[in-house]
């Protein structure tokens, strides 16, 4: 039985035997809480950032400099979410890293074995990638004036397996299609 059971149980949407740190593109959505625009603004269907937006595409184009076997596909930083490709590779000695789990990670401190409550996040998986990436934008536009208490990123974050060739391409036209788009999403009016 539950110990906690007045608290709603989360609904994990990750393919349940899936490894993410297999060598693959991943199209991932990594959202602001309630839809509130951080990052800037759309005019004439062209994002516009600001400094909190800059400092978002910035960690996001960092993120290969953090990890080994890590490319990065298009992105787009939007008001209140960022849409990006990630793909992982094989390191050049062909030794898959993400099987080395207790080793500190960037933007997230080492933790001690037991303060691992739900496993041990792999190296270099989907998962080690968007929350280095959220530590390391939110460490930033906290040290900006005004936002030391920002929470800047809803929990979780949406990811799509990229299957094919096609599957790809769908997803950067969706990608670069994305500011075209935000006046016509009733959600961003």
């Amino acid at each position: 039985m539950r110990e906690e059971p007045l608290l709603p149980r989360r609904r994990s949407v990750r393919l349940p035997f899936f490894d993410y740190s297999t060598p693959k593109s991943y199209f991932l959505t990594i959202c602001a809480p309630h839809k509130r625009r951080f990052f800037g603004e759309v005019i004439d269907n062209v994002v516009q950032l600001n400094g909190v937006g800059r400092i978002v595409d910035a960690c996001w184009r960092e993120i290969p400099s953090h990890f080994v076997g890590v490319e990065l596909g298009p992105h787009v930083v939007m008001p209140n979410h960022v849409h990006g490709i990630v793909r992982l590779t094989l390191p050049p000695d062909g030794q898959p890293t993400a099987k080395q789990a207790f080793r500190a990670q960037h933007a997230v401190p080492l933790r001690a074995t037991s303060a691992r409550r739900f496993g041990a996040m792999a190296r270099n998986s989907i998962p080690a990638i968007v929350r280095s990436f959220k530590s390391a934008a939110s460490t930033r536009i906290r040290d900006l004036p005004g936002r030391l208490n920002m929470v800047v990123w809803q929990r979780g974050f949406h990811e799509h397996v990229i299957r094919d060739e096609e599957d790809y391409g769908n997803a950067c036209e969706y990608i670069r299609m994305n500011p075209g788009r935000w006046q016509f999403d009733e959600d961003n009016s």
